[in-house]
């Protein structure tokens, strides 16, 4: 019996590891599922590519095109669960640089979705439902039902509800700031972070002329480095 216990250790622990490699590709492919479901949404304006080293780290931009936000050009980060898509806990969006708003945390840049998601519910809540509140409260904030006593930022919900021409002048500052950010690389390198490159006549008119014609044209520039690029006063994706 002695010499048949390494071998019953062994088979429990490679049937141990076997669940444990099938429970993460499953939970792998419900994230993918959950990034494919957001693509299909009107999401006009937000892009959202997830870490090549992290699936539960997702890179974000959103260009805001209308409202006092208009023109900024905000980074951010989805930080999902480790039990996601089977957990309560709600993900959690970072963003990148100051944004001055009501339920944007000044200190940490994290964006208070208790408003929307009171208790996140798997299986009913969705990360693309996350990104519509994110696009509604940068577009409409005047709009907005606070609903929390407790916000991040309750000088700038002062400011709104009481000196609006002052709230509009600090949005104007981080939307300036954005601006001057968008072609910042990060601190961490990541292949899916997503890149702009200054608008470079040579590489990629080319493709614009094409896009205007709705014609296919060849890619001469390496995969690696995208064909996004944002025109200087527009900052607008692939704007002509």
């Amino acid at each position: 019996m002695l010499l048949n216990l390494p071998t019953t250790i062994n088979s429990t622990m490679t049937l141990d590891s076997h669940d444990k490699l099938m429970e993460t590709l499953l939970q792998e492919y419900k994230i993918l599922t959950e990034y494919e479901r957001l693509q299909s949404e009107d999401l006009s304006g937000i892009y959202v590519t997830p870490s090549y080293g992290n699936p539960f780290l997702w890179f974000g931009v959103i260009f805001v095109r209308s409202g006092m936000y208009k023109d900024g050009v905000f980074r951010f980060t989805i930080t999902l669960p480790s039990r996601f898509p089977n957990d309560s806990t709600t993900p959690v969006l970072v963003f990148q640089s100051d944004v001055f708003h009501p339920l944007i945390n000044p200190n940490n840049g994290v964006l208070d979705l208790s408003d929307a998601f009171p208790k996140w519910q798997p299986g009913d809540n969705h990360i693309w439902q996350m990104l519509k509140f994110l696009q509604y409260v940068l577009q409409n904030p005047e709009e907005h039902t606070f609903q929390s006593d407790q916000l991040p930022n309750n000088e700038a919900l002062e400011l709104l509800m009481e000196n609006r021409s002052e709230f509009v002048a600090r949005v104007e500052q981080c939307v300036e700031e954005s601006q001057q950010k968008l072609y910042d690389l990060p601190s961490d390198p990541d292949r899916y972070y997503i890149c702009f490159d200054r608008f470079n006549p040579d590489v990629h008119g080319p493709v614009l002329e094409s896009m205007k014609k709705n014609e296919p044209t060849e890619v001469t520039t390496p995969p690696s480095s995208g064909l996004s690029w944002v025109r200087k006063g527009l900052y607008q994706p692939l704007s002509k």
